[in-house]
């Protein structure tokens, strides 16, 4: 009998409505390869039944994914409620660790079909705009369940905050001048190196496992691309900002009580 990806699904849904985090998926419904970890992803976007705004990557620098030995970042989805403009406020259950990644997004111009043949990645990008990606995944420890579940989980996204574009040249400078603060403290600098997480060969990535999967690519859509500055844990209601060329991105991410599990 094939795998069903649909009680894993139900299971990461609940948790994502509920804010409740847990261990990890039964074995019985655990994803056991990457194929069925994104088969899950895929069934749980269907679940959560709203839409999405674009794709996210995650674990891409060559040293993360030396460790996953996959080649390659792992895919997320973006949901459209949990994608907001610079300067909103928005809530997370508290629980184990939220991570901010500074990233670059790319929004698409074109819808790129499966079937296309994969050109030079900026050929299908509109603009580049600096983002805050927020991870909180379902699981209590996102680094003990193997990644076929963490793919399941949409690569623990939690939310999404995208700032004003900037000039697409000046993608090394911004990681060169960004400076993350955390109410008012510096939090983060630019990675460099091995730690770096390349946003044009992680857009390249995502396009190769859209193609892969039979998925189109819409016109509009965001991607984000990995982090670009060292991610940062916050356990309380926080201010960010990150400024970099000139541009500042803004966010006040609040910290809510869950239920008891």
């Amino acid at each position: 009998m094939g795998f069903d990806p649909k009680p894993a699904a139900a299971v990461l849904a609940q948790a994502w409505r509920s804010g409740v985090q847990f261990d990890e998926l039964p074995l019985a419904i655990r994803p056991r390869s990457i194929d069925e970890g994104y088969a899950v992803q895929d069934a749980l976007i269907d679940a959560m039944g709203e839409p999405t705004a674009g794709w996210k990557l995650g674990v891409g620098s060559p040293a993360a994914m030396r460790q996953t030995g996959l080649g390659r970042p792992l895919v997320g989805r973006v949901l459209g409620s949990c994608c907001h403009p610079s300067g909103a406020s928005f809530a997370l259950a508290r629980g184990t660790a939220v991570t901010v990644e500074f990233e670059i997004a790319f929004v698409l111009a074109r819808d790129v079909e499966p079937i296309a043949p994969i050109g030079a990645p900026l050929d299908v990008v509109a603009e580049a705009r600096i983002a805050f990606e927020i991870v909180r995944s379902r699981y209590l420890d996102r680094r003990a369940v193997g990644w076929p579940s963490f793919a399941a989980d949409s690569v623990g996204f939690a939310a999404l905050v995208v700032g004003r574009p900037i000039d697409i040249a000046q993608i090394a400078r911004v990681t060169e001048e960004v400076v993350v603060e955390l109410d008012g403290d510096e939090a983060a600098r630019g990675l460099q190196g091995d730690d770096w997480s390349d946003p044009i060969a992680g857009l390249a990535a995502l396009l190769v496992h859209a193609r892969e999967r039979g998925v189109t690519l819409r016109r509009g859509e965001i991607v984000s691309a990995g982090a670009i500055a060292r991610p940062f844990n916050i356990e309380h209601d926080a201010r960010l900002s990150a400024t970099a060329c000139g541009v500042t991105l803004h966010a006040h991410l609040m910290l809510t009580e869950t239920p008891s599990r």
